[in-house]
């Protein structure tokens, strides 16, 4: 690694979900002067929440410095361990005080959240958790339904659901190494999406289908909200 590399780190843990990370992974890795490094607790394998399992390249306690702390989301279950876990939480502040940007790609940003990195910041996360993420006092909600947003003044990022850390990794590259390098690596990987149907968030998407899928999701909001008041709770007494 050269000392003008920008180097991605993505932690994983079991029940995140493989697009948040694949996505931009595939981003960065087409952008020359970026390298990525996915990082777990052990070099064992993971799983996400497809049933999949992926290979981390470092740990916790070997991986290189890292330029960007990149959040990825997941299952309710998989990210409300991550918010409750001393070691991951511990390793998360201790690895983004010394990151240029530190963010997160749909519910990761709990996990950053529980940290306390995204206090005094606006932030965004899955369509459907966006109430969730309010619990959290110190953290604004962002308007809508961003596919990304950036906060440059204080180096922090966010971006929505699962795809959308597409978007969110060709906005930071061009934040970071301008429009060319940026349309370069979204040519690349052909990036120029036209899907055949438009219900990718709620403003597209039918009342009805809205409301079918957030009744699906019920044990997955109850589990960001339990888990979320857990820290909260944690907060309040350590106060």
């Amino acid at each position: 690694m050269s000392s003008s590399t920008i180097t991605v780190g993505f932690p994983l843990y079991p029940g995140c979900t493989l697009l948040d990370f694949a996505g931009a992974t595939q981003v960065f890795a087409y952008t020359p002067g970026f390298e990525v490094v996915w990082i777990a607790a052990t070099r064992d394998p993971v799983p996400t929440t497809e049933s999949v399992s992926v290979m981390p390249g470092a740990t916790f306690d070997d991986h290189p410095p890292l330029s960007i702390l990149f959040m990825p989301g997941g299952g309710s279950d998989g990210v409300g361990a991550a918010m409750l876990d001393p070691a991951f939480q511990g390793w998360l502040k201790q690895t983004a005080a010394q990151a240029e940007w530190v963010g997160s790609v749909c519910t990761g940003a709990f996990i950053l959240a529980a940290a306390g990195l995204f206090d005094g910041c606006q932030a965004t996360t899955y369509w459907s958790a966006r109430s969730v993420l309010e619990l959290f006092p110190k953290v604004e909600l962002v308007p809508g339904y961003p596919r990304w947003h950036l906060d440059e003044e204080r180096k922090r990022f966010s971006g929505g659901g699962i795809s959308s850390s597409i978007d969110l990794a060709l906005k930071l590259v061009e934040t970071i190494a301008g429009r060319d390098a940026a349309q370069t690596s979204q040519l690349f990987v052909q990036y120029a999406p036209s899907p055949p149907v438009h219900a990718g968030d709620p403003t597209e998407a039918s009342p009805e289908l809205v409301i079918s899928v957030t009744q699906s999701q019920a044990s997955f909001t109850a589990g960001l909200i339990a888990a979320t008041r857990q820290v909260l709770a944690c907060e309040g007494s350590a106060a």
